[in-house]
């Protein structure tokens, strides 16, 4: 991917070392939910699967301020989470990867690219259905549901060490 980049960012693909500046910027946007799903071991599995599109964005001192999670499984294209650092909300970055998340879905063929979006209805979450349309999204009667007995029926705890 040829980087994107403003006079003091950059969007490239995610690499390994990036996993704890995701995770933190994930914390300090209080988006951690579950190491099982947002850890560093989880990150890991994500940045090495194929089919994935992880970006972050780099300021001019190396520093990731901000991410996009994104999966295309031949079919769908589908992002799953963005999260800038709070120190730069505001200022264009999560345009910015939502632009190059796109444009790596392009290259894959992808025909559409969907994204779950909080729409402040469950546990007083920021309505971030606004960011989504801005950036081309239109909304679907749709609903996200999951099924959180895998985790039980393994014997996890989907809460710890949060």
């Amino acid at each position: 991917m040829t980087p994107s980049s403003t006079s003091d960012l950059t969007i490239r693909k995610a690499v390994p070392g990036d996993i704890e500046a995701i995770v933190q910027i994930t914390k300090d946007n209080d988006h951690f939910w579950t190491p099982a799903v947002d850890g560093v071991e989880a990150l890991a599995r994500i940045i090495a699967r194929d089919g994935n599109v992880i970006l972050v964005s780099v300021d001019d001192d190396g520093k990731v301020t901000g991410f996009l999670i994104g999966t295309w499984d031949g079919a769908r294209a589908f992002i799953h989470k963005i999260s800038v650092s709070p120190v730069i909300h505001h200022k264009g970055t999560g345009r910015m990867l939502v632009s190059a998340a796109i444009e790596e879905f392009k290259k894959t063929g992808a025909p559409t690219v969907a994204v779950s979006a909080a729409d402040g209805t469950r546990f007083d979450e920021e309505d971030s259905t606004g960011f989504w349309e801005k950036v081309g999204f239109e909304y679907i009667p749709a609903r996200l549901m999951i099924n959180f007995n895998i985790w039980e029926k393994n014997g996890g705890n989907l809460h710890e060490d949060k």
